[in-house]
Order: structure tokens, then sequence, then C-alpha cells
């Protein structure tokens, strides 16, 4: 989908309509907003607007936040955003001109069409005096950079669900701790490419660009680098969290073997207090077993039954003793 908002200079309204240029665009300022052009369309932009061509072809495949070139200022950002309450991201090509900003989207996305729509009303309900390029441009960034929020929020909320999954349940763990450190590393990620456009927006806000943006407006770009800053720490107080996460699993597994510890030294006290208590019976036995012409109280007629007693007497001391020190 390809469709431009252009302002007039002298009379300075507001104009919305499709296509990839205006007929008077010479007389106004101009923003291009391109969903996935085709090679025709991008041939066109490049020559109408004097744009290398490779970066209309290569900033689809950026991993990072990337500047072009400065004058005029070009760069790819690399945006995330939320879409059914998944997270996503898409590259958009920007394109800063005096009086033109083209940007393009490699696919199409509803939110990116309905931010289109309201920046349209609001240019129309502006200060005639106040509708400019600039104004297009920072709404556009201050618009998508508040959408981040949403997107740390749903980060947090995962973060949650994963701390609850290996803390709360047994079954496949190791896939749990798998999917917090693939989040973990997209939060580096994403704090890379945040920096990245912060940077880019440091270039607007220092005014080392070509473009009619007013010292309000400049003004104004403070408060999206500043938010950029926010997020990038935002982020970084998530990956502790998630570091949290890696810590509490591994308490929990010292916590489990120590009371498997526990239980073993438990059960071993207790195999020996009975090793013990049957050893003095037997050894008694053993001894009376022997091969001799005469043993004590064995010519005797109660003999057996006094050693018996005596077997049951010394398990029975030594059971007491067991059990007083809480062995069994």
């Amino acid at each position: 989908m390809q469709r431009h908002i252009f302002i007039n200079h002298k009379t300075k309204k507001v104009e919305k309509g499709s296509g990839l240029t205006h007929p008077d665009k010479n007389k106004g300022c101009l923003w291009l907003f391109l969903s996935s052009p085709g090679e025709e369309e991008k041939n066109k932009i490049s020559k109408e607007f004097d744009i290398p061509r490779v970066h209309l072809r290569d900033y689809s495949r950026e991993i990072r936040s990337k500047r072009y070139s400065t004058t005029p200022l070009i760069f790819v950002m690399v945006d995330y955003f939320m879409d059914g309450g998944s997270i996503k991201k898409t590259n958009i090509l920007i394109i800063i001109k005096k009086d033109v900003l083209i940007t393009v989207f490699p696919t199409e996305f509803k939110q990116f069409n309905t931010l289109f729509e309201e920046i349209y009303d609001y240019m129309n309900e502006k200060d005639k005096r106040n509708r400019n390029v600039g104004e297009i441009i920072y709404e556009f960034l201050d618009r998508d950079v508040q959408d981040n929020y949403d997107v740390l929020r749903r980060v947090e909320e995962k973060i949650n669900e994963i701390e609850k999954k290996i803390l709360l349940t047994k079954e496949n763990v190791s896939t749990h701790l798998n999917e917090a450190l693939n989040l973990k590393r997209e939060l580096f990620a994403m704090s890379r490419r945040f920096w990245a456009t912060s940077k880019i927006v440091f270039l607007l806000k220092k005014g080392l660009i070509t473009v009619d943006i007013s010292k309000k407006t400049t003004g104004l770009l403070d408060d999206i680098y500043d938010t950029f800053q926010h997020q990038i720490e935002i982020l970084e107080t998530q990956r502790e969290m998630l570091s949290d996460v890696f810590v509490l699993h591994q308490t929990s597994v010292s916590n489990k073997l120590a009371f498997i510890s526990n239980d073993l030294n438990f059960i071993m006290k207790k195999l020996t207090s009975l090793t013990v208590i049957v050893l003095i019976p037997s050894l008694i036995a053993s001894i009376y077993g022997m091969n001799f012409d005469y043993l004590p109280r064995s010519s005797s007629a109660t003999g057996f039954w006094e050693i018996i007693v005596v077997m049951f007497f010394a398990a029975g001391v030594m059971y007491f003793a067991f059990h007083k020190m809480k062995w069994i």
C-alpha cells in the first residue's frame, strides 16, 4: 500500500492520498508511507528522491538499527510492536530530507496503518503554523516509542509466566529454562536496537540534518531520546529479573537435593540402628553355636531361656538408646 500526506507551504492545508508522490511536492511537505513496495516502486522512489537503490533492497535484512547516511538522513529502525497479544518486530526504512519523510515497511501492518491515520487527523487539528514535516517526524517517533511500553509490559508478563513454570511445575523444566535463555538473548538484542535508534534521534534533536524542525519540536525530541534511555533501563531490570529466575531455580534444585540428602541420612541412621540392635543377639547366638564341650548355662534346663532373655534385653537396651538419640 502506498499513501501520502501532503501539507501545502502556503495554505497549510493537509491532504491525504494514495500513490508514490504528490503533483505539487515541491510546494509543500510530503510524507510517503510505503508498505511492501514492489521493484518498480522502489526504482521510482530511488530515482525521484535520489536514494541509493541498495538501501531500499537491504534494509529488511538488517538485524539492528543502523544509519546509512546523514545527508540525507537514511536509517533502518528495528521496531517492536504488539499484535494480538504477541510481540512482533519489523524493520522500517526511514528517509528524511528537507520537507520529505519516507517510511518503508517490508509488509503491511494494521498497527502502522492506524498510526498513519492518527497522524493525519492530528495534523489537521494542529495549529497551521506548526504543520510541517518536523512535526510529522516527531509524532511518528513519539507514538512509536510509546508503543514500546506495551511490548515491555508483555515481556514482564512472560518473565513472570516463565518463573511460575520453573518453580511450580516439575515437568519440562529444561524447556522452560531454554525459553528463559531465549528471552534473555532477545532482551539483549532489543536493548542494543533501542540504543542504536536513540542515537539516530540524537542526530535529529541536535539539528544535524537538513530538515524543517522547529525549536519547540527539537525540544520535544529530547523526550523521545529520554524515553528510549528509560526503556533501555527497563530492559536492564528485566534481564536482572530473568537472572533471578535462574538463581531461584538453582536454589530450588539445591533445596530438593538437601531434602533428599536429609532423607537418605535418616534412612541410614535407621538401618545402622537396626543393624546394631540385631548384632548383639546374633553375636550371642553365634558364640553358643561353637563346638565346645562346655559353654556357660549350656547344661542347665533353663539355660536356653536365660540366653533368649539376655538377647532380648540387650536388643531392648540398644533400641531405647537409639530411640533417645532419635535415630529410630
